[in-house]
């Protein structure tokens, strides 16, 4: 069984702005599953990793920070995914994840303190938002040892990003997932590389889920996620990536289509 993760959170309405701060709740979130077993590929969501079982010969790759620096120091396989997308302008997607010191801490304040304690920058608000779902695969990740090695983190946008480059080389990278043509080009580009069409599947999982903030992007990630797992020529950037203090790889996993790596 091949399975893809994306993170999802159910947006602030736009009577509020669109904005969080640090001291207001975090917004309700969870996970998109796209999963592939016996030929049948299925979207789902999960509210939390515990119903999530990796058997011996099961892979996953997922959209969210595994290995962690001690004060979140920047990370190589960030400082390389953001050279590959530079020159898409997409760089930015990239965002910093917080230190190994934060995981325990319960307020912004606390854990921008205890970065900057340690040398490392102080900790943006949307790490700060992301930090329980961190935490909450950190020790998924940490119950079984050979977790760590079944679900690899991954980039979608560095998958959408080397795909384009395989399949639709004279068209200018895929502009942001917001923008519905954004969307229209990615699912193009998963079209071309399985050759059958995802949508309906997506559109069967949005009404299925009755969250009427969830995301058609956010599906589109988990499959790109499953598209990263199910190739057999992935490779991490670094090629040989450091593990953190828990023992967990700070690398991000690559498809291993065409598009040049860049070198640590």
């Amino acid at each position: 069984m091949v399975r893809g993760l994306a993170h999802f959170w159910v947006r602030p309405s736009r009577r509020s702005g669109g904005l969080w701060h640090p001291k207001t709740p975090p917004p309700r979130c969870g996970w998109v599953l796209a999963r592939l077993a016996a030929r049948r590929l299925t979207l789902s969501l999960l509210s939390d990793l515990n119903p999530l079982e990796m058997g011996d010969q099961d892979m996953g790759c997922i959209d969210m920070p595994i290995g962690l620096t001690s004060h979140g120091q920047p990370r190589c396989c960030d400082r390389l995914v953001r050279r590959l997308l530079a020159p898409a302008r997409r760089s930015s997607s990239v965002f910093s994840p917080p230190g190994r010191c934060c995981l325990s801490l319960s307020s912004h304040g606390l854990a921008t303190a205890a970065q900057r304690s340690g040398g490392g920058p102080g900790l943006s608000i949307q790490s700060w938002h992301l930090l329980d779902r961190i935490r909450e695969l950190d020790c998924w990740l940490q119950a079984q040892p050979r977790r760590s090695l079944q679900l690899l983190e991954c980039h979608p946008e560095v998958t959408f990003l080397q795909l384009q480059q395989r399949y639709q080389p004279e068209r200018p990278a895929p502009i942001s997932k917001h923008q519905r043509s954004g969307q229209q080009q990615r699912l193009q580009l998963l079209r071309q590389h399985w050759g059958w069409d995802p949508t309906g599947l997506l559109d069967e999982a949005l009404a299925r889920s009755r969250r009427r903030h969830l995301q058609h992007h956010d599906l589109v990630d988990a499959l790109a996620c499953l598209a990263v797992a199910l190739d057999g020529q992935r490779q991490p950037l670094p090629s040989a990536p450091a593990t953190d203090a828990a023992g967990l790889p700070m690398a991000i996993t690559c498809s291993g289509l065409d598009l040049p790596l860049p070198m640590a």
